[in-house]
């Protein structure tokens, strides 16, 4: 659910806490800095809210 742009899987926490900013809507860019404490949260809640989605799903088709 959570991987880096480059589809493979995070393996450092760097790139989960980028990731995580990502989803928070930080873009990254070579002069944006680091991603603030806002920005990770708005990640977090995001993919709370795609996990949430994924299990919704898997629990529906499998009734």
């Amino acid at each position: 659910m959570l991987r880096h742009q480059s589809r493979r899987p995070l393996d450092t926490v760097r790139a989960v806490y980028l990731a995580l900013a990502g989803l928070g809507g930080h873009l990254g860019r070579k002069g944006d800095g680091p991603p603030g404490w806002q920005t990770r949260w708005l990640g977090r809640r995001r993919l709370r809210l795609l996990v949430a989605g994924v299990q919704l799903a898997a629990q529906l088709l499998d009734d």
